[in-house]
Formats: structure tokens, C-alpha cells, sequence
């Protein structure tokens, strides 16, 4: 959207005094931008055109007609526009009653916005034209009629450009106020960011401490996965409750990997038994958002899809490196290798889930429905594809 008022003036006032003439009066304006750039605004035939005078010998013309003058308006001789009229010197440029028809073009200074000069502008008439669509032929162009045009038109484009600048400031002010009431909330969306970050980087370090016991009982190194992580950014219950989630979570991630011999147990996202209480589900420290499947928590469906793809994925890398499919091989073969313990018991305790995901479609995870035997185990016997190993 283009509000008229923030043309510039020299086009806001052409435009408003072409809606004032008949048709058949020219116009030029010359007029500085807010750039200091000089223009004209041509109005012939109808038609508006506008030029930047970029030629130094007219530029200095259009200097030399925009000095301020005492009078805000005239009737002048008709002539060159450029030219003073101190130069001509063939015609009686003084105003009388005799001479009258001859001073047919009015020029109206206004004082510019962009400089201390003036924008000027000329309006030619012609002796054929009525004026304002009376009918009736022509209007009498003499002093007194000349006087009342003039006024008139001065008056009324005074009017609509102080108008236009007042709009023009109120819109600047809403503007300037607009984008102060955005930085503020920008930084406090900043504010706000930084303490949820400092909330979870706190969170995470007093889960870690909580564990690090267990790592000196079990002589092991206790990690986070990346996801588990992220799940507790929006824990907001209090610390011995923190404190028995992980201890707990460690704890089953340990119990998963007894018979293994890896110094390192994994804590999934899976491991930590969070109430809803346990969470601020109102995120506090951010803006509220619309949720998209891409920024919501995975219900316990979506997170038993994930896992058979991990296990669909690390048969297939199994079958690929041409080795028998355990239990042992594919939790090998997962990108974070876990024990065949922990998958077995995994699918143990999500087998509702699984089974419903299964039965959906039965083309889903080929190579695991045939032959990855947990797997098979969980899924009652007449919708078990096959028993082999």
C-alpha cells in the first residue's frame, strides 16, 4: 500500500490542481526532493510526466526561478517559462488593463521541504477555455477573476500540502513508535532466550552431577543422547524430583546393558519418566507458536515408528555385510550401538504400540517382520509373517 502523501509534494500538488482544472491547462512544477535532486513535473495534453533537470544550464534557470520571491502567486506574460523576465525586453512585461489578456499564465510559489528555495509552479490558460466546467463559454479572465483564481488555487494547494505533511509526520511517529514497540520485543524475546537457555544448560548440568555418582558405583561413563537432552529444556519441577527421573533413567540404561562389556551407557530420551507435571507446557521463555509436527513432542506411537526404523535400517546393514541377524549384530549396527537386551526389552514394553503400527500395514519393515526374531516374538502368531531366524 502507497499512501499519496508520501510523494513528494511537488507530484501531490500537480495531482491535486489537475483535479481542479478543465481540461486543456498546462502545468509545470519545479520542485527539490528530499534528495536535494531538482525536478520537473510536466502536465500537457493531459498527460503528467516528471524529468530530473540534470542539464547544468537549466538547472541553473530552475535555481535562479526558485529564489524566494515576496509574492506567493502572479499573473505573467505569456513566455518561455525558463526565461526571466527581466530579458524581455520586446514586450510591456508591467500589468494595465491593456495588456491584460497577455498575462494568461499563473505562477504559485510554495516553500519547499527540502531546501530553503521554493517550488514554483506555472499554470498557462487559455483565452478559449471556460473555467471549472462552467458553461457558458468563457469566464472573463480580468484582474478581478484573475484575483479570485489565483487565491482560490493558492489557498486550496496550501491547504492539501500542509495536509499531506502532517500525515506524513503521524505516519512517521507510528512509524518510529512501530519499530520501537518491535526492538522491545525483539530484545525481550532475547531476554527471554537467553534464560531459557541458561535454564536448560543449569537443568542439564544437575542432571549430570546426579549421575555422576552412579558412574563412579558402576565404574562407567553415564552420556546423554542429543534428544534427551532437548527433552529437558522444559522441565520445570523441582530438583530431587530431576534428581530420581535421571537416577532412574541411568539406572534402566544400566539393567539394559549388564551383559555387555561397554564402559559407556547410553541414557535415551526413552529412559526419563516424565509426569505431566514435570513439564511447562505453556513454554514460559518462549512466544507462543503454532505447534507443527516438526517442533511438538513425539506421543509413545511416533517414538515405537522411530525405533523400527532403527531396527529395519540396522537389519538391513546386517544383511549387508552378510552377517547372521542377532540380536547382538543389529544393536552393532544402530549409528549409536546399543545392547540386544535393550532392544528386546524395548519392544517388550511397547509392543501394544508396535503391533498397532504393524498392523496398518503389512509391507512395513520387510526385513524385520521376516527376520529379526524380538521382533517376531512380540507379534501374535497369526500376524507373524514367518518363525525363521
Amino acid at each position: 500500500m502507497e499512501f499519496s502523501f508520501t510523494k513528494e509534494p511537488g507530484i501531490i500538488l500537480i495531482k491535486h490542481l489537475i483535479s481542479m482544472m478543465p481540461y486543456g491547462v498546462d502545468m509545470h512544477v519545479y520542485f527539490a526532493t528530499i534528495n536535494q535532486s531538482i525536478y520537473k513535473a510536466v502536465y500537457l495534453k493531459g498527460k503528467l510526466n516528471q524529468y530530473e533537470v540534470s542539464d547544468d544550464s537549466e538547472l541553473e534557470k530552475v535555481f535562479e526561478i526558485r529564489k524566494p520571491r515576496k509574492n506567493p502567486y502572479s499573473w505573467e506574460i505569456n513566455r518561455d517559462l525558463l526565461t526571466p523576465i527581466a530579458e524581455l525586453k520586446s514586450k510591456a512585461i508591467q500589468f494595465n488593463i491593456s495588456n491584460e489578456d497577455d498575462h494568461s499564465i499563473l505562477s504559485m510559489r510554495f516553500n519547499s521541504y527540502s531546501d530553503n528555495n521554493n517550488d514554483v509552479v506555472f499554470i498557462s490558460f487559455k483565452p478559449e477555455l471556460s473555467f471549472f466546467g462552467i458553461e457558458g463559454g468563457r469566464i472573463s479572465m480580468n484582474t478581478e477573476n484573475k484575483t479570485l483564481i489565483a487565491n482560490m488555487l493558492y489557498k486550496s494547494s496550501i491547504t492539501v500540502l500542509e495536509q499531506a505533511q502532517k500525515d506524513l509526520q503521524n505516519l512517521n511517529k507510528f512509524a518510529d513508535k512501530t519499530k520501537t514497540t518491535i526492538n522491545s520485543v525483539k530484545i525481550s524475546k532475547n531476554k527471554l532466550k537467553h534464560l531459557r537457555d541458561e535454564h536448560h544448560r543449569i537443568i542439564v548440568s544437575i542432571a549430570q552431577n546426579f549421575i555422576s555418582g552412579f558412574s563412579a558405583k558402576y565404574c562407567v561413563d553415564f552420556v546423554f543422547t542429543d534428544e534427551c537432552i532437548e527433552s529437558l529444556k522444559n522441565f520445570s519441577s523441582n530438583l530431587p524430583r530431576l534428581q530420581k527421573i535421571v537416577e532412574n533413567a541411568a539406572q534402566y540404561a544400566y539393567n539394559l546393558n549388564s551383559f555387555g562389556k561397554n564402559k559407556t551407557i547410553i541414557i535415551e530420551e526413552e529412559y526419563l519418566e516424565f509426569d505431566s507435571s514435570d513439564l511447562d507446557k505453556k513454554a514460559t521463555y518462549e512466544t507462543p507458536t503454532i505447534k507443527t509436527e516438526s517442533s511438538r513432542k513425539p506421543n509413545k506411537k511416533e517414538r515405537a515408528a522411530a525405533m523400527l526404523d532403527k531396527i529395519e535400517m540396522a537389519v538391513k546393514r546386517v544383511m549387508a555385510n552378510k552377517e547372521r541377524i542377532t540380536g547382538v549384530t543389529v544393536g552393532k549396527a544402530f549409528e549409536t550401538p546399543i545392547s540386544a537386551a535393550a532392544i528386546t526389552d524395548y519392544l517388550r514394553k511397547h509392543c501394544d504400540e508396535i503391533n498397532e503400527i504393524l498392523a496398518l500395514d503389512h509391507s512395513l519393515y520387510p526385513e524385520s517382520r521376516s527376520r529379526f526374531r524380538p521382533l517376531q516374538n512380540i507379534i501374535p502368531e497369526k500376524k507373524s509373517s514367518s518363525k525363521s531366524a
